[in-house]
């Protein structure tokens, strides 16, 4: 798994002050540790479970602007992103990427 930028996320253990959005996420509840043993990963789930704002969260752990693009592109018209970023550890591989986007969903 050396080869994946990103080998997993963790959740942190101090998680005071999240609110109460991130609080009642499925995801979070029984989130501990998640590992990535593919390039490739389906988040598969009901609507609400979290999907779209664990995958924000990455990107933005990451470096990524919230609002998209790449990690030297940083703007903000209107902050509407969650601080789960805060709130997990990105588990890297060895090799990091040269360049790279991210593109929000709608």
């Amino acid at each position: 798994m050396k080869e994946l930028y990103i080998r997993g996320i963790k959740k942190n253990k101090d998680l005071a002050g999240m609110d109460k959005y991130l609080s009642r996420l499925p995801l979070l509840r029984h989130l501990e540790e998640l590992e990535f043993g593919s390039r490739v990963i389906f988040l598969v789930g009901e609507n609400g479970t979290g999907k779209s704002t664990l995958l924000e969260a990455m990107a933005v752990a990451y470096g990524f602007n919230p609002e998209g693009g790449t990690r030297n592109f940083c703007f903000s018209s209107h902050e509407s992103h969650s601080n789960l970023h805060q709130y997990i550890t990105l588990v890297k591989g060895v090799n990091q990427p040269r360049d790279g986007f991210f593109q929000p969903g709608c």
